[in-house]
């Protein structure tokens, strides 16, 4: 306040001392004046003041001092020592200096009047500035349109600008290219290479997601590869547009008159950001709908598939592959081994490749021939119409092993094929190298024709499958109605959306929760009337206002309301409302704002319902086939239940799930797998509790799917609030159910979930039965390799029944150290490995394998060979994994001196050294003709004696724990050799002690 009086209290006071000063100096100047020179002393007095208001011109102020004071000296006769002429003197001086207090209070008050009419000229061109850019950022989005000239045409108009053009990202990132602009006519944009950051101010600056302003047209060198001299730019403003994480690109507007304020700056930040996500959000909605419309052509083929033969598969994905690329004609050339190729329709008999276009096919490459002829050679088996030239593609089917084959397209135009439908080719040949793979691998499990490919299959049911979306549009609608009620400074807001016969229904409040869920009749209460008009409506007090009372709010106290409609395109999608508790004057600023975030709400709340919804079926999409990758990638029976059995409980949001199969002797149905409980509990409930569902399900062949609301339902693993049992089909009879069941209140089991679990189990009856096929084709072979070990055993009578043995003391060891005890399949590939340890003698000469005496070091070499032997006829059982490393390894000793790989201690995994110690313990323990077996005490004094340097110092000491445990005892066996002497523990005497052998004997071992 004293800021606001100090430029008014010094004139007043200068105006003041200005009156004081011209009463004293007129009452001075006529003291004592006669009649006759009193006229003298007025012109003298009025000189002097003049004088005094025109100080600041000296010359003049000077001259009618002068003047003023030579007439009182005339009025006084120049009488210089006249008393009443030095007052009347005075009195001049008075005058004079009234009339400079006077001037300058004038100008001052003059200069303080001036100053605030240009303050206030300046502060209205402001608010006006500030009310047109508040306009700008409240306008209705027109970004549903996905024209980008349209978007440049309104940033121009809301910034006032004559030059807008945005720059936006290219497909590789690399660059930003120019889009259509306004008031470039005179301009080349140019796209411009991202890589020249660190040498340019404005690329630093966009990437850095800072603005950049300047008045220097040579800044915008960059942008234009050709800008005329005369362009008259004043001021430039780029502004980036940040896209998610990332910077999408940037907008360049110039030519504001006045340069671009700092609120220019932020409204066009706020247009830039509002452009992003836009962009953004059509970005991810058109890839999802891409992928969609992908998973809809896979789950087509799935369909259109079942049951078809491998020829059969190929064509059906040639006939579906037109909805992909238009073709006349095609065929498909399948690669065989020596760089040769046999067509599906044609001969048998393979077909060099050589140096055809099929060439640069079988590397990879997709080929396009323009104008071919039949001199050429052409693959399609396209006929030329009427000796006229065509054009090929030649796709490349790709699988896990490389290049399978080719999808030969033929078209009658010469030039019809281009290089842009190469990824759409590419997709194609990805298809149809899915099929081929699938197809080959159920030809070599089933021996039968392939169907199409298993993981298409079960991806394409997927599509059918579902339940629900994620809660991105219901955290919208929660959040715009937050952004509502804070803006206006209410607590109570409501939104709406329109639901069947014209009603509306209430999607989600804030303040008003006993509402929430509940419909509004067209034109009941405030909403009802904005449903009818389409129109906004502002109530200032609902009290007063009796047409619009709404019972919804009644129990409120709402008072004032505004209430405005969201539209999806020309369709009313609903409505967002805002209430006060209080009488309020809404303005047309408070509507416009409340449309403006209605509308946007209404794109982003779509945009992500659509999102959202592809996500997910992405996503659950993408499980399936995760899950059908893992069930193809075993053929072991209990893997292949355990992985159907998770993947189906996981895609249908099952607590506790089982498998049950039906023997093959009683047809009664078998537990075979549980999920989320223990077999006991799993045997209860669906074999037991649930028995009448399975036997319906395993009866009519078709899924049950049931819900219980009683309030016991969920208390307990018996009593599930919902479950599912579809049976498990393979050629058309069942083999099994597969039982699902929930327990917590409001989650069942949907048709989505049972369309899902019924493909699941589709294509685990294939897999299991594969399994099976699987298992019982190894049990033949390892029951084959067995009798093949004993009589290689047999061949040799001095160590009749050693395998066995071996396998016997290995089993004890490996029971002593705690090996693996929650892993049978271990214990059984342990056992496998000690029958087939000595499985390569079979390759060992009958006169080595049974010399009763000393080794030569021919000989022994001949019999160091027997592990290699062994492997290499087990290697290519692909059953046998743990068994290999036995075979191979269990002549190693722990100080790498062992053969035949020199393996050292922390070489070999626990189970080689645990068979090693077990076939030196028979050795040691077993009679031979040339020594009596040793007893069972010197047997183990050697291997403590070989801990770290012959055996494995772990496994030497389980070998004693067991032996003093009473664990581990010699095996009976009959000895045919009583009388052999006793010798050392690895002696082998010669047989003939006079004899001398050519080469240094070598100590024998079993």
């Amino acid at each position: 306040m004293l800021g606001s009086r100090a430029p008014i209290s010094l004139p007043l006071a200068l105006f003041g001392a200005a009156a004081f000063t011209i009463l004293a100096g007129a009452s001075f100047n006529i003291q004592d004046q006669k009649a006759e020179t009193v006229l003298l002393a007025l012109l003298a007095g009025v000189l002097a003041f003049g004088a005094g208001v025109a100080w600041r011109y000296w010359k003049y102020a000077t001259g009618a001092g002068v003047i003023a004071i030579l007439i009182q000296l005339l009025a006084h006769h120049f009488q210089l020592g006249d008393r009443s002429l030095h007052i009347n003197l005075a009195g001049l001086a008075a005058l004079g200096l009234g009339g400079m207090l006077f001037t300058i209070g004038y100008q001052k008050v003059t200069a303080d009047i001036h100053g605030r009419v240009r303050d206030l000229e300046n502060l209205n061109a402001r608010l006006e500035e500030q009310h047109r850019i508040f306009l700008a950022a409240t306008e209705d989005p027109t970004l549903q349109s996905g024209s980008i000239a349209e978007l440049a045409r309104n940033t121009a108009r809301q910034t006032s600008s004559t030059i807008c053009c945005y720059f936006l990202a290219g497909p590789d990132g690399t660059s930003f290219v120019p889009q259509e602009g306004v008031g470039l006519e005179t301009l080349r944009p140019q796209a411009v290479d991202r890589r020249r950051r660190a040498s340019d101010p404005l690329l630093e600056a966009v990437e850095s997601n800072t603005e950049f302003v300047t008045t220097d047209v040579q800044q915008l060198g960059a942008l234009f590869s050709y800008m005329p001299h005369d362009l008259g730019l004043e001021t430039a403003l780029v502004v980036p547009i940040r896209v998610g994480d990332a910077i999408g690109g940037f907008v360049l507007i110039a030519n504001k008159p006045g340069g671009y304020s700092v609120d220019d700056r932020r409204l066009a930040t706020t247009l830039a950001m509002r452009a992003g996500a836009h962009l953004a959000s059509t970005h991810a909605v058109a890839l999802s709908k891409q992928e969609t419309q992908r998973y809809a052509l896979l789950n087509d083929l799935v369909k259109s598939a079942s049951g078809l033969s491998f020829e059969e598969v190929l064509a059906l994905v040639l006939d579906k592959g037109r909805t992909l690329v238009r073709y006349d004609h095609a065929r498909v050339a399948l690669f065989g081994a020596g760089e040769t190729y046999t067509m599906t329709d044609g001969s048998a008999v393979p077909v060099p490749i050589g140096s055809s276009a099929l060439a640069a096919v079988s590397l990879g490459q997709t080929v396009i021939r323009k104008a071919v002829t039949p001199a050429d050679g052409l693959f399609s088996g396209l006929e030329p119409p009427e000796g006229n030239p065509v054009a090929e593609a030649l796709v490349p089917i790709r699988g896990k092993q490389g290049v399978l084959g080719a999808i030969c397209l033929g078209r009658r135009q010469a030039n019809s094929f281009n290089q842009s439908e190469i990824p759409t080719l590419d997709e194609l040949g990805t298809m149809a190298g899915i099929a081929v793979e699938n197809s080959h691998m159920l030809e070599k499990a089933t021996g039968q024709a392939s169907k199409l490919d298993t993981a298409i299959n079960a991806l394409g049911e997927m599509a059918h499958s579902l339940t629900s979306v994620t809660e991105g549009a219901a955290v919208l609608e929660r959040k715009t109605l937050e952004s509502s009620a804070r803006l206006y400074g209410v607590s109570h807001a409501m939104l709406t959306r329109a639901a069947a016969d014209g009603k509306h229904r209430i999607s989600d409040a804030i303040g008003l929760a006993e509402v929430a869920g509940g419909e509004i009749q067209n034109g009941q209460g405030v909403v009802g009337a904005v449903m009818l008009s389409g129109q906004p409506v502002l109530i200032t007090d609902l009290s007063s206002s009796w047409d619009v009372q709404d019972p919804n709010l009644g129990n409120n106290q709402i008072r004032g309301a505004l209430s405005v409609p969201m539209f999806e395109g020309k369709k009313l999608w609903g409505t967002l409302s805002v209430f006060d508790t209080n009488a309020r004057a809404w303005t047309d600023d408070d509507m416009r704002v409340l449309t403006t975030l209605a509308n946007e709400s209404v794109v982003a709340v779509k945009n992500a319902e659509l999102y959202d919804t592809s996500k997910r079926m992405i996503w659950e999409l993408s499980n399936l086939h995760e899950g059908l990758k893992a069930v193809t990638s075993t053929l072991e029976l209990d893997d292949v239940l355990e992985i159907v059995l998770g993947w189906a409980g996981k895609a249908a949001e099952a607590q506790i799930g089982c498998i049950a199969l039906l023997d093959d002797e009683t047809h009664a149905l078998t537990l075979s797998g549980a999920y989320g409980t223990d077999p006991v509990t799993a045997q209860r409930l669906a074999l037991e509790m649930g028995a009448d569902i399975c036997d319906e399900v395993l009866h009519e062949r078709k899924p049950v799917m049931e819900h219980m609301d009683d309030a016991q339902s969920g208390s307990g693993p018996l009593n599930p609030r919902a479950v599912l049992c579809v049976p498990i089909m393979l050629r058309e009879q069942p083999t099994g159910v597969l039982f699902l069941a929930k327990y917590q209140a409001g989650q069942v089991f949907t048709e989505d979930h049972l369309r899902l679990v019924t493909a699941l189990g589709a294509q685990a009856a294939i897999s299991i039965d594969n399994a099976k096929l699987f298992k019982s084709r190894e049990e033949v072979t390892i029951a084959a390799l067995k009798a093949l070990a004993k009589a290689v055993d047999a061949r040799d009578p001095y160590t009749a029944g050693h395998s066995d043995r071996v396998t016997r003391y290995s089993l004890v060891i490996a029971k002593q150290m705690d090996y693996t005890p929650d892993d049978a399949e271990a214990w059984r590939r342990l056992e496998q490995g000690g029958l087939l340890h000595d499985i390569g003698k079979i390759g060992v000469p009958d006169a080595v394998l049974s010399k009763p005496g000393k080794l030569t070091t021919e000989e022994f070499d001949l019999m160091k060979k027997h592990p290699v032997i062994g492997y290499e006829i087990l290697e290519n059982l692909k059953m046998l994994t743990d068994e290999l490393v036995i075979v191979r390894s269990h002549h190693e000793r722990a100080d790498g001196k062992g053969y035949p790989d020199r393996k050292k201690v922390d070489e070999l995994p626990i189970y080689a050294w645990i068979v090693s110690a077990a076939d030196a313990m028979d050795a040691m323990t077993s009679d031979r003709p040339y020594r009596k077996g040793m007893s069972m005490e010197v047997a183990l004094s050697e291997i403590a004696k070989g801990a770290g340097t012959h055996f494995h110092p772990d496994v030497a000491e389980a070998v004693l724990a067991a032996a003093k445990s009473g664990a581990l005892s010699v095996a009976a066996q009959e000895s045919m050799f009583k009388d052999a002497p006793v010798v050392g523990a690895f002696e082998n005497p010669t047989a003939t002690p006079t004899a001398t052998p050519t080469v240094p004997p070598v100590a024998r071992k079993a």
